[in-house]
């Protein structure tokens, strides 16, 4: 195996990884906005708007990282086949 090859694997390898911690922070922030929009416990009076403004920034900018790794993963798998 060359050894561009074995990088190559190398940056695949931390590159899914990635992508599964990014699948994580963004299951976590979308139940908590989801909690915090939960109406039924909250009244709307009291929804706590800017944190739940500030969860949704961060969910987009996971989301646009996570486009970025699988156009990474996708790239980095034509190349090794």
């Amino acid at each position: 195996m060359s050894i561009e090859r074995a990088a190559m694997q190398g940056r695949l390898a931390e590159a899914k990884q990635k992508r599964d911690r990014l699948k994580l922070k963004m299951d976590g922030d979308a139940r908590q906005i989801c909690q915090g929009l939960n109406t039924l416990l909250t009244p709307h009076e009291e929804l706590e708007i800017p944190l739940l403004d500030e969860q949704w920034d961060a969910l987009k900018s996971a989301w646009g990282e996570l486009l970025m790794v699988n156009e990474d993963i996708k790239q980095l798998e034509r190349k090794l086949r």
